[in-house]
């Protein structure tokens, strides 16, 4: 009887053992973790379909934002408070109709005042802009750093 205790025993704890692993996801290595994404800031300026195209070849899309938490995490990501980032909102499609690279709905923004303005051709989206760091349209072919988002 005390060995078949033992055995059930044995079995509870490996069956808990193997549904901890399948419900924990981890992030990459180098990526941080919030909510149910995983997110990393590249540093290399590069234009901003050059940053879609690199965050696609990681199973990521350049970040969206859709709450302050979230824009304050991706703030924090930035080396420095003058650390510009690329997002994953543009509205080169239909001006003034801003969408998220990763389809997600454009439910929360952090314009400066202000913007977006447009000014000349602006398709795409900086997070830091000024002291601020608020978020500013920016042409897309500037070279700036940029941050991946990719689901759990």
């Amino acid at each position: 009887m005390a060995m078949l205790r033992s055995l059930l025993l044995l079995l509870i704890v490996f069956s808990m053992g193997n549904a901890e692993v399948d419900i924990v996801e981890k992030c990459p290595n180098g990526w941080i973790n919030f909510g149910v994404r995983c997110y990393k800031f590249f540093s290399q300026g590069v234009n901003w379909i050059t940053a879609e195209r690199s965050c696609q070849s990681l199973d990521a899309n350049l970040a969206s934002v859709h709450s302050k938490l979230e824009n304050d995490l991706l703030l924090s990501l930035l080396p420095s408070s003058t650390t510009h980032s690329w997002l994953g909102v543009h509205d080169g499609e239909q001006e003034g109709e801003w969408t998220w690279s990763d389809g997600t709905p454009f439910d929360y923004n952090n314009w400066c005042s202000e913007e977006p303005n447009n000014a000349g051709v602006e398709n795409c989206v900086d997070i830091s802009w000024t002291t601020n760091r608020c978020w500013n349209d920016l042409p897309c072919s500037y070279q700036i750093g940029y941050t991946c988002a990719k689901s759990l």
